[in-house]
């Protein structure tokens, strides 16, 4: 039986990465197509949120439903005799005894692996808080005489940056400055700066400053979380380094608004000095924005778009269109991700040569579920429904097998079946002697009309589609077009029953 959180996490996890990849690569194809979108911050956030979103529709429990692929059919191992019927109590853990498939390993190996990876990426992040914590600890704190007489700040109201909780350090370490904290920010100096001029010092502040006021971090610690939490999903990581890349552009672009061609030069030169500076002796710490922060390649084309006046902004147009293509990748990665679904093993016994062979072998119902718990008897009162409830209720949870009550062919396997939408996604089985079973509130269906099953086949998995509480398996029986109570199929129910559906079971005649 399938694990309740194995196997829809690495469902999820499978449909991330698909996500990832057609994201990043309609982004990719976008940005040469319309440069502009390379330097907006929004695209890069919007395509983490996709990602994000992705993953947890993936793991909702009717998202499997909606998919358009086949089901991937795993087979159940076979035990050597019949097992007895179990029933599930209150206080059993499903699936405690079932036969484990090598898919299941490879799910709940995968959660594990997940698990101890979230564990080191979370390690990784300590080390470089720690880090952080120790060069902001051993650096100057300069107050407010200290930054009046600082050249960066010469055009800066010092006292109001102070007011609105901003702290400021100078460091010896050869460092690109730096804005780190997210609920108190901390503009952090290199000493070294004081060798620029005095407008490439208040050019640099001004930059910095200009994070401050986008609410930079926020996004930057928004990215690196996502970066932590799929650690798995190396995309993610590119994605956030476009968008700490996009950052800094837009920042260079507010800075540099209707600034003469001077400053821009001495901007460019201080970009070229600060990477000469920390090459070979120093890295920006993790979950902090750098002035200067990036390889030689990243600089030049940062110098080059300066000197170009920097990328227009896209407009609503060009917003729009990149909104529409992540809605259609979320749709997509819907449509598309991955269902299993177990499966019977194929019989030794020699197949019947055509459908009418199956319908007329004698009939022996069995149990629609490997673990049994009745939780409604047909025929118990319910509001607004006239005789009562029309079939039986097993307790199932999403993505538990169900199995064919008793061979047959299939009538219907639909999510609109003509009882009602109540019933959700039914499938409707026609045995020997003009009986039907019915199999209700499926969140998965693997069956065809016109396909022949056998007593115990998969025919779906049990979910909550329909008008429904809860995840279950109803069960209906009709024989010549009649319904009637599908005890009359399964017997020693009674033992597998909770008190409350005996109480609420109606007296027999």
């Amino acid at each position: 039986m399938f694990n309740a959180i194995a196997f829809p996490f690495l469902k999820a996890s499978i449909t991330c990465g698909i996500a990832a990849a057609i994201i990043l690569a309609l982004l990719s194809l976008a940005t040469r197509v319309w440069p502009v979108l390379a330097g907006h911050r929004s695209v890069w956030l919007w395509s983490q949120a996709a990602i994000a979103c992705a993953f947890v529709l993936a793991l909702l429990p009717h998202s499997a439903s909606y998919s358009v692929l086949p089901a991937i059919e795993i087979e159940r191992a076979v035990a050597s005799a019949p097992a007895p019927l179990q029933y599930a109590g209150a206080g059993e853990a499903d699936g405690a005894e079932d036969d484990v498939d090598a898919i299941e390993l490879l799910a709940q190996a995968w959660l594990a692996l997940y698990a101890a990876g979230l564990l080191a990426a979370g390690a990784r992040w300590v080390h470089a808080q720690r880090g952080l914590r120790a060069l902001l600890a051993s650096a100057r704190a300069l107050d407010a005489a200290a930054l009046a007489q600082h050249a960066g700040f010469g055009a800066e109201p010092v006292a109001a940056l102070l007011r609105r909780g901003l702290r400021v350090s100078e460091t010896d370490a050869a460092i690109s400055p730096m804005l780190t904290g997210l609920a108190r920010p901390h503009l952090l100096l290199p000493r070294h700066l004081r060798s620029f001029s005095d407008e490439q010092q208040r050019l640099i502040v001004a930059h910095e400053l200009t994070h401050w006021q986008r609410r930079d971090p926020l996004w930057l610690h928004a990215g690196m979380l996502l970066q932590t939490l799929f650690w798995f999903n190396p995309l993610l990581a590119v994605l956030t380094r476009r968008l700490n890349w996009a950052q800094e552009l837009g920042c260079d672009r507010a800075v540099l608004a209707g600034r003469p061609t001077q400053q821009r030069k001495q901007y460019a030169a201080a970009l070229v000095a600060q990477l000469k500076v920390q090459q070979e002796s120093f890295c920006a710490p993790v979950a902090s924005i750098a002035f200067g922060h990036g390889n030689a390649a990243s600089l030049r084309a940062r110098v080059s778009l300066i000197r170009e006046q920097g990328l227009r902004a896209p407009g609503l147009p060009g917003k729009a269109a990149v909104a529409g293509a992540l809605v259609s990748v979320l749709g997509a990665s819907l449509l598309l991700q991955p269902a299993f679904a177990w499966r019977a093993p194929e019989s030794t016994a020699p197949a019947a040569s055509t459908s009418a062979t199956v319908a007329s072998a004698p009939q022996q119902w069995q149990m629609p579920l490997d673990r049994v718990r009745v939780t409604s008897f047909y025929g118990a009162a319910r509001k607004n429904l006239e005789g009562g409830h029309h079939g039986i209720d097993f307790a199932a949870r999403t993505g538990t097998p169900v199995l064919a009550a008793a061979s047959g062919t299939v009538v219907t396997s639909s999510a609109q079946y003509e009882g009602g939408p109540q019933y959700g996604d039914v499938v409707l089985i026609e045995h020997a002697n003009g009986v039907r079973s019915l199999y209700a509130h499926l969140s998965v269906r693997s069956v065809q009309p016109g396909q022949v099953v056998r007593a115990g086949d998969m025919i779906g998995l049990a979910g909550e589609t329909g008008k429904v509480t809860g995840p279950h398996l109803h069960l209906e029986a009709f024989r010549n077009g009649e319904r009637i109570d599908p005890q009359q199929m399964l017997t020693s129910l009674d033992a597998y029953a909770t008190s409350q559906a005996l109480r609420k079971r109606p007296a027999k005649p």
